[in-house]
């Protein structure tokens, strides 16, 4: 993209990044362009769903005018018209796995475009998915990963056997599309987003989609590049020949947090200069010696983050000792076999019916042993054994088979009001997971695992602290560190 005019557009946190590319959509619509003869390409899902969904409703089209909004990897798809059994799944990797004698532990990750884990499967799978979105060699990706326990000749066997699995199935993996895919789309505007997040390969896809395009627009924030460990080519992103926009005025960072944030950038040595704005709300910034003296029933939304997956365990802690829900992993802590079967034995009480998927369910929690008599579609408090006065006993007394942590979390639950049915307002995740989100509380552990902080200096990580940081719009709780291992705020 170097040999062309190009616009490469500077998003520091909240200062509507998105906004601002849907409004060269706009002007493009009204210059008669039609959305057909538009590329929006993002480095998530996420992303490029949320661009098309806005622009969806904004100009009030229907999905179909807007083909090229979506995913590298989702376009190479499309323009390869591949079908869904013709990739690779977790379920491949698996057997492939399963025929070598080496474990996946993790998942693929498809935006990363690698796998995550720590089995020897998963470690064997990232090199070769690096190498190949790096464009180096598996040797030199294999001596500049440096995985512990995991040798070159393991890598090479898994390669080879990969490529040979692939052939005999006739399969492609998530990299291989991208390999596959190099034309030009028809497209006269072609806008990438998350750009930082780009790999080599990535660069090179793009560089042929927009060589027919009359514009292209850059979009992303190399402060906030912190998948470099997935290939994220970061200094391609700092080399971008082309006219620089930056968006100064953020609309979530408070002028407490942004005088933190700013701090922390400063240590970064490679980077645009950004001059930005928070907004004129003053913010709060607290340090507290321990996660457990935060009051979580202060209204808004909020999320709770560590650097290190090991230490989410003590935000869980926190925030189940104060009896509120909260998401994990994309999972509510609200939604379970056991809050399943106090809903079920509630509607019982009533004297309604549940299914026969809800009985089953709940026969488990029952002190003694219950048996479902006959299998029918419908269940009443007698199908148990129950007599009608059993209606009487909560589901506290009747319900013995909750193990009594979590019996005692869901009664704190339901005494602060929450809804077994309803969306948490904490989520719980490590930094990278929260990478685009923001919320109006933010707690942040400091601890850091070890390699994290033996790379405390390097710009990776003070990037990732940055993100951190500046998912805040009202108030920022720091923790201070419980060991010697921390990053300094």
């Amino acid at each position: 993209m170097s040999d062309r005019q190009v616009q490469i557009i500077l998003g520091p946190p909240g200062t509507g990044k998105t906004t601002s590319l849907l409004k060269i959509v706009e002007g493009a619509l009204s210059r008669g362009i039609p959305p057909e003869r538009i590329a929006y390409l993002a480095f998530t899902r996420k992303a490029a769903y949320e661009a098309q969904e806005r622009a969806m409703q904004q100009f009030n089209l229907e999905e179909e005018r807007f083909p090229y909004f979506r995913t590298l990897h989702s376009l190479a798809f499309r323009m390869l018209e591949l079908k869904r059994d013709d990739i690779m799944t977790n379920s491949h990797y698996r057997r492939l796995g399963k025929a070598l004698g080496v474990k996946f532990k993790g998942i693929y990750d498809e935006n990363l475009g690698i796998h995550l884990g720590d089995g020897l499967g998963d470690k064997c799978s990232r090199i070769e998915s690096l190498a190949r979105i790096s464009m180096r060699s598996l040797e030199d990706q294999y001596n500049f990963t440096q995985i512990p326990d995991l040798t070159l000749h393991a890598v090479r066997q898994y390669d080879n056997s990969l490529r040979a699995y692939k052939h005999e199935n006739d399969l492609l993996d998530f990299t291989d599309m991208l390999e596959q895919y190099d034309a030009p789309l028809p497209v006269d505007i072609c806008i990438f987003d998350e750009a930082q997040d780009m790999s080599l390969l990535q660069y090179k896809v793009a560089i042929n989609i927009a060589s027919k395009a009359k514009e292209v627009h850059i979009a992303g924030d190399d402060d906030q590049a912190i998948f470099t460990f997935a290939g994220a080519a970061i200094n391609r992103f700092l080399t971008l020949k082309g006219d620089r926009v930056i968006l100064p005025q953020s609309y979530r960072i408070p002028k407490a947090v942004h005088k933190l944030a700013l701090n922390v950038v400063d240590r970064i040595k490679h980077r645009y200069q950004k001059p930005w704005s928070p907004r004129m709300a003053p913010g709060m910034v607290e340090y507290v010696a321990d996660e457990q003296q935060i009051d979580f029933s202060r209204e808004g939304s909020w999320l709770c983050l560590s650097r290190s997956r090991f230490l989410l365990n003590r935000l869980k802690a926190a925030v189940r000792q104060q009896g509120h829900a909260y998401l994990y992993n994309g999972k509510n802590s609200l939604e379970t076999d056991e809050t399943r079967a106090i809903k079920s034995w509630e509607m019982l009480r009533k004297g309604e019916m549940i299914t026969i998927y809800d009985a089953k369910n709940l026969v488990q929690f029952f002190g003694s042993k219950v048996e479902l008599a006959t299998i029918k579609e419908k269940y009443s408090i007698t199908d148990f054994g129950f007599p009608v006065s059993a209606r009487d006993i909560d589901w506290m007394s009747m319900l013995k088979g909750i193990a009594p942590d979590e019996r005692e979390y869901l009664r704190s639950c339901l005494r602060n009001g929450e809804n077994f049915s309803g969306k948490p307002k904490i989520t719980i995740s490590t930094i990278h997971q929260s990478k685009g989100g923001e919320a109006d509380s933010v707690v942040l552990l400091t601890d850091m695992g070890r390699l994290s902080w033996e790379n405390a200096h390097k710009d990776e990580e003070n990037r990732v602290w940055y993100v951190a940081l500046t998912r805040a719009k009202e108030n920022l709780f720091l923790v201070r560190a419980r060991g010697l291992r921390y990053y300094e705020i």
